[in-house]
């Protein structure tokens, strides 16, 4: 049972659900994810990945005195935030639960 008695058009209550919930273990391995990250596509939170995506290909390649390690994780996780970036951008609609 949910713990807040809310309307359906209410923008909080699953903010408000990951907020009571988020230190259970297990609780959202079951296909729950963050409310910010359901919002309807595109999601302007995209942007802000794909920003910081190539903010760090920026530092990799143009920063000084670096194992290549660092480079090529840096590199590694820039590719990671602008594809999920991209997903989140251009994606399809999530699935109604």
């Amino acid at each position: 049972m949910k713990k807040y008695l809310a309307e359906d058009n209410d923008p909080f209550r699953d903010v408000k659900d990951w907020q009571d919930h988020r230190y259970d273990p297990g609780y959202f391995t079951g296909g729950n994810i963050h409310p910010l990250l359901k919002a309807r596509r595109p999601n302007k939170y995209g942007y802000v990945l794909i920003l910081s995506g190539l903010g760090f290909l920026f530092v990799a390649f143009f920063g000084r005195d670096r194992l290549w390690i660092e480079v090529v994780l840096q590199i590694a996780m820039a590719l990671l935030l602008i594809a999920a970036g991209v997903k989140l951008v251009k994606g399809t609609e999530p699935s109604a639960s």
